[in-house]
């Protein structure tokens, strides 16, 4: 026993100098990971005077645009020409890879384009401040970004001033307050690191109350309700219907039955627009074989 307690003394520093070699280690690619982000080209530059545009009336103008990803020779997009007018409802359909993701991405200045323009209210968006432009765009992606925290906290990340009424509405009309009223914690819920605590489809409600809790008049939604059920799919889209009045709306959806909330259609494929026209006419022109998808 004596040489247990003996040996268990003198290993006890040695479990300590373990554990600080530890943390030392995670703050060391902490510090790292900080650096590296703070180094990072800024979108908007000192010397730069945007254009200030506080609200937008949701005219959207491709001309003759094209885009490369970055040490991508292929090209994401090849001339792209489309006029969105303030609330139209326009669809966006194609095959995985086509480019319809990389359209959504350039109206919301996560890219530039590589020649052409890209038009937002007739103002090309590298004159405007990417801060209002974004103010203006409800964004849901495909690859939806929560962080550990509250679900309150992801909900109002970028709008700590909103005010709870808000929040709540957003969550109604996104679905988010279907499931949380019946969680003890509510709007504290702690959703862990990438929202790992929610389910897929309550990950992308989540992202539509981001999306809609400013009430913006652009809604630019990217493959919405992929990962819902046919019942929750179909609420939203209810809510959704009630909500989108005047605002224009490019949905991005491989799901037919949300196209009932659209009533222009474009298709696109091998980053070229081979069609765009209304909803019933492309559909007939598809189903005849008159329009050709790769």
């Amino acid at each position: 026993i004596a040489c247990y307690m003996l040996s268990s003394r003198a290993l006890g520093p040695l479990t300590q100098l373990s554990g600080l070699l530890t943390r030392y280690q995670q703050a060391r690619v902490t510090l790292e990971s900080v650096n590296h982000m703070m180094t990072l080209p800024q979108e908007r530059q000192e010397e730069e005077r945007p254009l200030k545009r506080q609200s937008l009336q949701g005219a959207i103008e491709f001309r003759q645009l094209d885009f490369h990803y970055p040490d991508q020779q292929q090209a994401a997009l090849q001339n792209i020409n489309l006029v969105v007018r303030p609330g139209e409802k326009i669809g966006i359909i194609g095959r995985s890879g086509s480019g319809k993701s990389s359209l959504a991405k350039l109206i919301v200045g996560l890219y530039q384009p590589d020649a052409g323009s890209l038009l937002v209210d007739g103002v090309d968006v590298r004159q405007l401040d990417v801060s209002d432009l974004r103010h203006n765009i409800g964004y849901v992606p495909q690859d939806i970004q929560l962080f550990s925290g509250t679900l309150r906290d992801n909900l109002t990340v970028g709008a700590r001033y909103v005010e709870d009424e808000l929040v709540l509405q957003a969550s109604e009309l996104a679905g988010v307050h279907e499931f949380v009223r019946l969680h003890p914690k509510g709007y504290e819920l702690q959703v862990g690191e990438r929202g790992q605590n929610l389910s897929g489809g309550q990950r992308q409600n989540v992202a539509l109350a981001r999306a809609l809790l400013l009430d913006p008049q652009i809604l630019l939604f990217d493959e919405p309700t992929s990962a819902m059920d046919n019942t929750g799919e179909e609420r939203l889209k209810q809510r959704l219907a009630a909500v989108i009045g005047s605002k224009t709306l490019l949905l991005v959806t491989h799901r037919a039955s949300m196209l009932s909330l659209v009533d222009r259609l474009i298709i696109v494929d091998r980053g070229q627009i081979i069609a765009d026209g209304p909803k019933g006419s492309v559909m007939e022109a598809l189903k005849k074989g008159q329009i050709s998808v790769s």
